[in-house]
């Protein structure tokens, strides 16, 4: 288990949030794929991820309140959503480490997520997985991103979590 930093590493979080929006900001000068996706070099497997019901607990997709956040351009909310995974990104290891995936919502727009390795382990998804997800949205015009999916290492911040499989990853 991580334990809790003191509040003094608040500058750190500063700068780790910094270096999520400038990557926000670069990846929409850089534009978006014909499919509305991030660019990014994938690393799918290319395995079947039609899974059944029995494996994936989570079945029914809830993306409204993101929908939500994309349309008012919401930065720093906190948001839940399950939604199915649409692409594997190369993980991010400038920095902190991050696992990098887009969720498909229900309106064909894609959301990053940038999932702290630092702070919870990795989660073992695929393309085509359902997850639920809970952590602070920021708007850009390529759908948004969703970071601090992580235990929280300050009490000015809520915790995020994914949750896939049965299993917690925070």
């Amino acid at each position: 288990m991580i334990k809790s930093t003191p509040i003094s590493v608040s500058m750190p979080i500063a700068i780790n949030i910094l270096a999520l929006w400038i990557l926000s900001l670069v990846q929409t000068a850089c534009g978006q794929t014909t499919d509305n996706t991030y660019y990014g070099q994938g690393i799918d497997t290319g395995q079947s991820a039609n899974r059944t019901a029995s494996q994936v607990p989570i079945n029914v997709l809830d993306d409204a309140v993101v929908i939500t956040a994309q349309a008012q351009h919401a930065v720093g909310q906190e948001v839940t959503v399950v939604a199915r995974v649409k692409k594997l990104l190369q993980e991010d290891t400038i920095g902190l480490p991050h696992q990098r995936f887009l969720i498909e919502l229900t309106n064909g727009s894609t959301v990053l997520i940038a999932h702290d390795l630092k702070y919870a382990p990795a989660v073992p998804i695929q393309s085509g997985d359902i997850v639920r997800i809970h952590g602070e949205y920021i708007w850009n015009k390529l759908g948004g991103l969703i970071h601090w999916t992580h235990h929280s290492d300050t009490p000015r911040h809520e915790s995020g979590w994914i949750e896939f499989n049965g299993m917690r990853y925070q």
